[in-house]
């Protein structure tokens, strides 16, 4: 009212004081604000901007802001749309949620909705809306992302099975968006889903193996993922039964005494099987200064290597070995057999030179002659060389033996002695005639 009394007791000095100018004046002015609140009325709520979408991680929290002119006397209001809840109205809570708040900023004509602690069940449209007489309604999305996480009582866990059997494991995951399953075989082998289908990863909740045989048995996991960190993975067991097998590389063994020998079988069983070697007659071996036992176990681990270790074997070690593998599907057994394969070498003495047994042959006949003093023939002697007296006489009067060469000289032939064994009795009985 100060400028309007300015305004007037300017205009009554202007008009010289005439009263009657005045009045009209007053008059003017107030047609004049009348107009303007009434042009004022007439203005309609305006929304000044959009509600921008949103996306946080579960608990975060969110701020969405409504800009308004022209409210007058108007309401805004929150609403969540999903829900159907009036959340706010103006700058009350009306919600008993706990973790919604409202704020107003009168400079910038905005009213803040704040949500703490956002969970997946706050995803959905809020609406800030205006109480006209058709309201007037803006809205936001908030997206709320939930990393993966595996259900575990909703999933399979270890699963046992025979050989030949279907296999159904589940896999359950939750998170928003919705994970991803992805199945694979921790030792990085394919996954055989039927006979004619195999696969190094499948996607999917559900899993089938159609006639599992021993080659499925194995760790498997399912990783769930939906683009939010971390990704996880559930570990489950898949364990096939079947009774023992045998494979018996050598079946008989031949060895000779006071040697070591190894025998050996190869078992596939699941559950593990119990291992033990038994001998013909049934009674079971035992690890001794006799025996050694060693069980090896393979990769897969139903694989075993069965060992025996037979050490200085004795006439009594030979004969018949059995290897038995059972566990609660089954037994089987095999035979290994040890025979004597012969004495073992012994040393070879160095063969006699035919100059060495002629020669003893010589001395004998000699030494058992009657007329021992008579000089002996010297077989290499060459009649009529080197004789003076009675010495030659009795070289020519005495047979001469001529043997074959032996030695290493030129034209000489090293024949085994027993070529001249006829050669030699003759010259020995004709020896024996003449001094006999």
């Amino acid at each position: 009212m100060g400028s309007t009394h300015c305004f007037l007791v300017t205009l009554y000095w202007t008009m010289g004081g005439r009263r009657h100018w005045c009045v009209t004046a007053l008059k003017l002015w107030l047609l004049v604000a009348v107009l303007e609140h009434v042009q004022a009325l007439s203005k309609d709520p305006i929304f000044l901007s959009d509600i921008q979408n949103q996306t946080v991680s579960e608990g975060r929290n969110v701020r969405f802001a409504c800009r308004v002119d022209n409210l007058g006397s108007h309401k805004v209001a929150w609403i969540h749309f999903e829900n159907s809840a009036i959340l706010t109205v103006s700058n009350h809570v009306i919600t008993r949620n706990e973790r919604i708040t409202v704020s107003r900023d009168k400079h910038q004509k905005t009213y803040y909705l704040h949500i703490n602690d956002v969970r997946e069940t706050d995803t959905g449209k809020y609406m800030c809306q205006i109480n006209t007489a058709s309201a007037m309604t803006i809205a936001g999305f908030l997206t709320v992302v939930v990393p993966p996480d595996i259900v575990d009582q909703e999933s399979s866990g270890d699963v046992i099975a025979q050989e030949g059997n279907d296999i159904k494991l589940r896999c359950r995951a939750k998170g928003s968006p919705k994970p991803t399953v992805t199945w694979k075989r921790e030792d990085g082998q394919p996954i055989t889903v039927n006979k004619s289908t195999s696969v190094l990863e499948y996607q999917g909740e559900v899993l089938r193996l159609s006639k599992v045989s021993r080659m499925d048995m194995g760790a498997y996991l399912c990783i769930a993922s939906n683009g939010y960190p971390p990704t996880v993975s559930k570990r489950i067991l898949v364990s096939v039964d079947f009774p023992p097998m045998l494979w018996i590389p050598h079946q008989l063994i031949g060895s000779a005494r006071g040697k070591t020998v190894v025998l050996e079988c190869f078992t596939e069983a699941h559950p593990t099987s119990l291992n033990y070697w038994t001998r013909g007659d049934g009674n079971m071996i035992y690890d001794s200064d006799k025996y050694h036992i060693e069980n090896r176990v393979g990769n897969p681990e139903y694989k075993i290597h069965m060992l025996l270790t037979v050490r200085y074997l004795d006439q009594e070690d030979f004969g018949t070995y059995r290897c038995v593998a059972k566990n609660p599907r089954g037994e089987t057994d095999g035979t290994i057999k040890i025979y004597d394969s012969g004495p073992p070498p012994t040393t070879v003495l160095p063969l006699t030179t035919e100059a060495e047994v002629f020669e003893k042959i010589i001395n004998q006949i000699w030494d058992k002659s009657e007329n021992r003093t008579r000089k002996r023939p010297n077989p290499q002697a060459v009649s009529g060389q080197n004789g003076e007296g009675e010495e030659s006489n009795t070289v020519e009067h005495e047979r001469t033996i001529n043997l074959p060469a032996v030695g290493e000289g030129a034209g000489s032939c090293r024949l085994p002695w027993a070529v001249h064994l006829p050669f030699l009795v003759a010259s020995v009985a004709l020896l024996l005639g003449d001094h006999i």
